[in-house]
């Protein structure tokens, strides 16, 4: 039996008091080589604005967006809906990719970036003789 991989699906959210809160989508992932090609780690240029918004609009899996009437809106219209808003969803997108998207939550076991326990060091500066 072997192991199955993951899938890298991406929920968006945005914190409490953000325009957008309540506003909730799901992204596919990168492999790889889609994330070496959008950085350019590849040895090509990277994804400019532009690309960037593309990919997210192609890997955009669902969300909850409705019209002004109510009526939900396909995420194939996403090209064709408010640029603030689908840059934004692109940017939390982004960041969620690149490590933790500001709106996801700690666990309660987070010291939330308290100092270390460890005393600091102490570094005296180098002489000039000892800097050349």
């Amino acid at each position: 039996m072997g192991f199955r991989e993951p899938t890298s699906n991406i929920v968006i959210r945005f914190e409490q008091g953000d325009e957008l809160h309540g506003l909730e989508a799901t992204v596919r992932g990168m492999t790889i080589g889609e994330w070496l090609q959008s950085t350019g780690m590849d040895g090509s240029e990277g994804d400019n604005a532009a690309g960037t918004i593309n990919r997210f609009c192609s890997n955009l899996l669902s969300w909850n967006l409705e019209d002004a009437t109510g009526q939900p809106v396909p995420v194939s219209e996403a090209p064709n809906r408010d640029q603030k808003l689908i840059r934004r969803l692109s940017n939390a997108y982004v960041q969620t990719l690149m490590g933790v998207h500001k709106a996801d939550p700690l666990p309660d076991s987070s010291t939330s970036g308290e100092n270390s326990p460890a005393p600091a060091i102490p570094m005296a500066p180098l002489s000039e003789s000892q800097a050349s």
